[in-house]
């Protein structure tokens, strides 16, 4: 059963950085306000259950695994509120589900895994109540998520090289605005 004390580190997470940039239409996925604070929501509950249940294989609502990515995008808050809640990085492994149908076996077992512990969570239906309010047309679509560390096998992708789009960002360490996690605009390097 949930334990508030338990929550307090991640309740006293700032993710408003994250939600900014979800919202954003040109960078982010457009996410409206209402959206991007009720996945915010189920993103914490994510949280806390990857916090109780270390040693599960887990997949969660493909939108919480969408607030999940953008949170790891910002490297440095990522590793810093890993640090602050788990004492370690949480690691994410994206490929659940992707190498075959054994693996598609595995993923459809975690979805399941990640139901039941939502529901002796946080009560009886409160899985498909979150996959019905934030995920509209998805509404139970688990994504391909995590796995416990010791049971990590490698996994590999490739994209042609016409294909390949670069995106980047960088904030020398010298011009970090305190507090937050922007800075002026750098130029772009040439590539």
């Amino acid at each position: 059963m949930y334990k508030h004390d338990d929550f307090a580190a991640i309740a006293a997470l700032d993710l408003d950085p994250i939600k900014v940039k979800l919202m954003h239409a040109q960078s982010g996925e457009g996410w409206s306000r209402e959206k991007a604070d009720a996945v915010e929501f189920e993103y914490r509950r994510f949280l806390y259950l990857m916090k109780k249940f270390p040693q599960e294989n887990s997949a969660p609502l493909f939108d919480v695994d969408t607030f999940w990515h953008y949170h790891i995008l910002d490297t440095m808050k990522y590793m810093e509120d890993c640090q602050v809640v788990f004492g370690h990085y949480l690691h994410h492994f994206p490929y659940l589900g992707l190498r075959g149908e054994d693996d598609d076996a595995l993923h459809e077992q975690a979805g399941e895994r990640m139901k039941q512990l939502y529901d002796a969570t946080f009560g009886s239906d409160s899985f498909a109540r979150a996959a019905s309010q934030i995920s509209g047309q998805r509404a139970g679509v688990t994504a391909w998520s995590y796995v416990p560390p010791a049971q990590l096998t490698t996994a590999w992708s490739y994209v042609p090289p016409a294909q390949v789009v670069t995106a980047w960002s960088y904030v020398p360490p010298g011009q970090a605005i305190a507090g937050t996690r922007t800075s002026a605009a750098l130029p772009r390097p040439t590539i």
